[in-house]
């Protein structure tokens, strides 16, 4: 199996089943008939850009963020549902609270969708600064991430 094959399984198993350990990974893609090793499963998440967050249930679980050739605002959209966000600007900051350990999948969608009002992130674990160059792109920001979120709910 080519690396863009097996890549693109760890992706679907990641989506499809509760994984969060690099074992379980590999134990999945083993039973896909895949046999990798534990450096090669290591290599692949860090190459999807892979992110440990917590599903649903506040279980670890992976996670993968955002990527190109995807639309970034679908991305972004299901991003802040999946993470429960929510978020308030004061003056040309934007806070986005988040569900415990997906902040930086949040910020890695935030910063793909290279946005115009939005100069920059920074993303911890459960929180994201987004900066802004003024208060009304702050404030506007806001709103189009509310849309987003309110399209996601009346789908």
């Amino acid at each position: 199996m080519r690396k863009s094959e097996r890549q693109q399984l760890i992706e679907r198993l990641i989506r499809e089943e509760n994984l969060s350990t690099q074992a379980e990974v590999a134990a999945a893609l083993q039973s896909a008939g895949v046999s990798v090793t534990q450096a090669t499963v290591s290599r692949d998440l860090r190459e999807l850009g892979v992110q440990k967050g917590s599903g649903r249930d506040g279980r670890p679980r992976f996670a993968i963020p955002g990527r190109a050739g995807r639309n970034p605002a679908a991305a972004l959209e299901q991003t802040l549902v999946d993470a429960e966000a929510q978020w308030q600007y004061a003056q040309n900051l934007l806070v986005i609270r988040s569900l415990p350990g997906t902040a930086p999948a949040v910020g890695r969608v935030l910063d793909e969708l290279n946005h115009d009002d939005v100069i920059g992130t920074v993303a911890g674990d459960d929180t994201v600064l987004v900066i802004t160059a003024d208060t009304v792109r702050a404030k506007k920001f806001a709103g189009f991430l509310g849309q987003l979120v309110e399209r996601n709910q009346t789908a």
